[in-house]
């Protein structure tokens, strides 16, 4: 299930800082107003991840109307920031792929101390997100 969350973008001295209302205390930032989106987007997930884990409710999304209406949002640059809300199960499946591009997945997971199925996770989450 693909849920969207509104981030509140404001201009700060050596970029932009991105804060989500639904999750308070959770915040990313960027030299540029695309880069503060990505990492806004990259945050939430690792951070929604990390609630899975512990067992916390997923905050339901608040909608742009009421978001902008906040004091907060004032001056503020609104992100649309879809995700795909992870259910807590993992699934096991079976794929083929080439050799030498399962190796490279492999170094990369391994130079990010990542298991291969969380960076193949990360991966296409990214793709998804930009479809």
């Amino acid at each position: 299930m693909i849920i969207e969350y509104v981030g509140l973008a404001e201009k700060v001295e050596d970029g932009y800082s991105v804060f989500f209302p639904d999750f308070p205390g959770f915040g990313s930032a960027g030299d540029t107003l695309e880069e503060a989106r990505k990492n806004a987007k990259e945050g939430l997930i690792g951070h929604i991840e990390l609630m899975v884990e512990d067992r916390e409710p997923i905050p339901k999304s608040s909608s742009l109307d009421n978001v902008m209406k906040l004091s907060d949002a004032k001056g503020c640059i609104p992100l649309i920031i879809a995700i795909i809300a992870p259910s807590g199960k993992a699934q096991r499946i079976n794929i083929t792929m080439d050799s030498a591009l399962l190796n490279a997945i492999d170094v990369a997971a391994t130079s990010q101390h990542k298991t291969r199925s969380a960076l193949l996770a990360e991966a296409a989450q990214r793709l998804l997100g930009e479809i």
